[in-house]
């Protein structure tokens, strides 16, 4: 979603530009040969780089950049997407954007002032305290055909820009806000219409971090499907608890029938949400699952359960999990140890939840630590809550999935998402599991191949051009 919207921006200021997916799953010549064909004439070469959950990707790549910086002149390698700078990737990029990027990506291409945002110099190191919200206008991607879609590619889209709720454990840039940028209902209709009549798409996901935080977010998909000659299949994260108060989602989600809906439920005990700053014990939510249950029969749902919240107990998850699991109120469960993040080893404060910066303000004890020794906490913090501590709900997490795994679908999160993509979520047998997650990794490789084949034929690189341009790369 980062890459298309950077694409669309970079189309606007009139410069050319190509997405390349998957990077770390092409061989290193197929991937030298793309980019000798792309940069072919260039006078300012730019690479872009989104590297979302961890650093080490740039490893994955690190002899490609090394043979483009030496074989394009004024070449510029920029790298994005992560919230921390690490000085030992440090030769391979010369400009790194930390967090939001696209208030300082625009200046960046523009050639503005970068000074506000440097927080390093050698190498350029941007990071942005206060973005303006209204710059980043929700996500629809300008999709092509050297984009090599198929039908089973799942596209993405943003409804609205940022999320109006402040969860003490969250760490987005864009929370506690207002919503002021809302998509379309017209443009994203012509998105799937588009997608569907030319590709065949019929799956996509929004990137909201809380989909039905108002009405007004489910009333534009509902206007943007309707007419529709297919029904688009949409996955995305909602709160439980919004639909139990609001009752007219329930009517939305009813005329929507998501594809799958990702509940951060966190804890069916209303004192234990109320310390997090959500309401899910608040209102019958059983009685709203039961609704999904039955007015969304093919909608896959999930919930996650933090284990390790102030004011929780064990009896208390296991009650909740006996009953989800005896009136099929989920088709699946995701159950995480509560995470404090060492706020001393951040590269900035401002990627920090408030209990990450504060943890004791919330109730939580940090015993042994101090400035002195604040070393030994390389990652996650050692917490005490005010019924048991992080060691000990790491061993209930796994006590937990050994009970409930033969009751009900319990993976972690990309696991998940794979089998929702593949469609094969409905046998909830142990053993079949396995075998299904074996095959929905081996289909995902199979459909990245394809992707990269389709892109090498689409600028003509394969057969007997192919070989001449592979002698050229090979010989440079």
């Amino acid at each position: 979603m980062g890459a298309y919207e950077l694409k669309k921006r970079i189309l606007s200021y009139g410069y050319t530009c190509e997405i390349i997916d998957w990077f770390t799953h092409w061989s290193h010549r197929d991937l030298k040969l793309i980019i000798n064909k792309f940069f072919a004439g260039t006078e300012n070469p730019v690479i872009a780089i989104s590297t979302p959950f961890d650093h080490k990707d740039l490893n994955a790549i690190e002899d490609v950049l090394i043979w483009a910086k030496n074989k394009f002149t004024n070449l510029k390698i920029i790298h994005g997407g992560a919230r921390t700078f690490n000085r030992d990737y440090q030769s391979l990029a010369d400009v790194f954007f930390l967090g939001r990027s696209m208030q300082m990506f625009d200046d960046w291409l523009s050639k503005k002032d970068l000074s506000k945002y440097t927080i390093n110099t050698n190498p350029l190191v941007l990071v942005n305290h206060n973005f303006n919200q209204n710059v980043d206008n929700p996500v629809l991607p300008i999709i092509q055909d050297s984009d090599c879609l198929t039908k089973n590619d799942i596209l993405g889209f943003e409804v609205g820009v940022g999320c109006k709720f402040n969860c003490t454990f969250c760490n987005y840039e864009l929370r506690n806000v207002k919503i002021t940028q809302l998509i379309d209902p017209y443009y994203l209709k012509q998105y799937f219409d588009m997608a569907y009549n030319k590709y065949g798409v019929t799956e996509y996901f929004t990137s909201d971090d809380t989909i039905n935080e108002t009405d007004e977010k489910l009333e534009i998909i509902a206007e943007a499907m309707s007419g529709l000659n297919f029904k688009p299949r949409i996955t995305s994260f909602a709160r439980l608890d919004l639909i139990t108060s609001r009752k007219a989602q329930q009517k939305l989600l009813k005329q929507i029938q998501f594809r799958a809906l990702y509940f951060g439920i966190e804890s069916f005990n209303a004192d234990a949400s109320k310390t997090i700053r959500k309401k899910t014990g608040l209102g019958n939510i059983y009685e709203t699952l039961e609704y999904i249950r039955d007015n969304c029969p093919d909608t896959f749902t999930v919930g996650s359960l933090i284990i390790g919240l102030n004011k929780d107990n064990l009896n208390s998850i296991k009650s909740s999990l006996d009953k989800v699991v005896a009136e099929k109120l989920l088709t699946s469960v995701q159950i995480y140890a509560l995470n404090i993040a060492n706020a001393h080893n951040a590269t900035d404060s401002y990627y920090l939840s408030d209990l990450d910066k504060n943890p004791e303000k919330f109730g939580y004890k940090i015993p042994n630590y101090s400035s002195s020794n604040k070393d030994l906490f390389i990652h996650d913090l050692h917490w005490e809550s005010d019924w048991t501590n992080h060691k000990e709900a790491l061993q209930m997490v796994d006590d937990l999935i050994s009970i409930y795994n033969k009751k009900i679908l319990i993976m972690n999160h990309f696991e998940w998402t794979g089998f929702y993509a593949m469609g094969l979520i409905k046998n909830k047998n142990p053993i079949t599991k396995e075998i299904l997650k074996s095959r929905a990794y081996s289909i995902s490789t199979q459909l990245k191949q394809n992707y990269i084949n389709q892109k090498l034929n689409y600028f003509g690189l394969k057969g007997t051009i192919a070989q001449l341009v592979e002698q050229s790369v090979d010989n440079a």
